[in-house]
């Protein structure tokens, strides 16, 4: 039996704290809390203010998550793990408090502070340094496992049905294949965007860029619809330079190349050497034609879709 997605990557998150030498990981970023427990929290479009949303306690192996009820949170993670959500700040120190490993910690490792969580934290565990530990989260998430590679082609699949609505809608508004793809991509399985879907045309080109997420994993396509066949060999020339241990594609003699990490949630741009099994999102620019494409690193780069879809 293979293991569990959210098993792997707990286990990558102690292995990180066990390196860095971290008792306790208190984490409130959406994509950390993610990686670390498997707990998917409601959706929703705005922002979330920093709280204490999953403890990871390095001595016991244990995840302790900010969550009123079980919905989203995996077998493995006993409801007894699990503290209400609320605004009475003694009720909620009362909570952490209660979790094993919390206040004897020596080093306790943050990706994010509030002026309030940072007087709790001396409170609840006096003796502890803290640790910025969003490095840390970063390098764990740096390379993806299979079943993540996996999440993210699905999703770069239901971001080229939407890129099919639009090219079937032509010559259709702008705004219209707009709202077309939107709908294609939540008949193929998500409605939750990466970022605002683009559709722009311009002469005889159409400029498309789409994005969905799939459990939390980006997948995403961008086309020039109208292009030759030329122009759009360039960016297959970018995709093969996605090599391990090579450097990210620069831009060159007119063409602009952005590369930035993918995976779950927003991750940091490239400007290092590349890992095998990093995911990236690669962008092409050469005039008026654009494309891009997710792409795992390896010794023959693997775009997560057909370079020709």
């Amino acid at each position: 039996m293979s293991t569990p997605l959210h098993v792997e990557r707990r286990d990558r998150v102690l292995s990180a704290m066990a390196d860095a030498d971290l008792d306790v990981l208190v984490l409130g970023e959406q994509a950390n809390v993610v990686y670390a427990s498997g707990h998917h929290r409601l959706w929703t479009a705005g922002t979330r203010p920093h709280a204490p949303t999953c403890i990871v306690v390095r001595r016991t192996g244990a995840t302790h998550l900010l969550s009123t009820w079980d919905e989203g949170v995996p077998d493995d993670v006993p409801f007894e793990h699990l503290f209400g959500i609320t605004w009475n700040p003694e009720v909620m120190g009362a909570a952490l408090a209660a979790i094993p490993g919390l206040s004897d910690a020596r080093r306790l490792g943050v990706d994010g502070m509030t002026a309030g969580f940072l007087r709790a934290v001396g409170r609840l565990a006096p003796g502890a340094e803290l640790v910025v530990a969003d490095n840390l989260m970063a390098d764990a998430r740096r390379t993806k496992f299979a079943a993540e590679v996996d999440l993210m082609r699905a999703a770069c699949g239901i971001a080229a049905a939407g890129l099919e609505a639009v090219a079937a809608a032509l010559p259709a508004t702008d705004a219209a294949a707009t709202a077309l793809a939107v709908d294609a991509m939540a008949r193929a399985g998500s409605s939750r965007p990466v970022d605002e879907p683009s559709v722009r045309t311009t002469g005889g080109t159409t400029v498309v860029d789409l994005g969905v997420l799939v459990e939390g994993y980006e997948g995403g396509i961008g086309r020039t619809l109208g292009a030759d066949a030329a122009a759009t060999t360039v960016h297959e020339r970018i995709l093969a330079a996605c090599l391990p241990g090579g450097p990210p594609p620069a831009s060159v003699d007119g063409i602009d190349v952005e590369v930035r990490g993918a995976g779950l949630g927003a991750e940091r741009p490239v400007t290092d050497t590349l890992e095998a099994d990093m995911v990236l999102s690669v962008t092409t620019t050469a005039g008026v034609h654009r494309w891009r494409d997710l792409v795992l690193v390896a010794d023959e780069p693997l775009p997560l879709l057909d370079r020709n879809g």
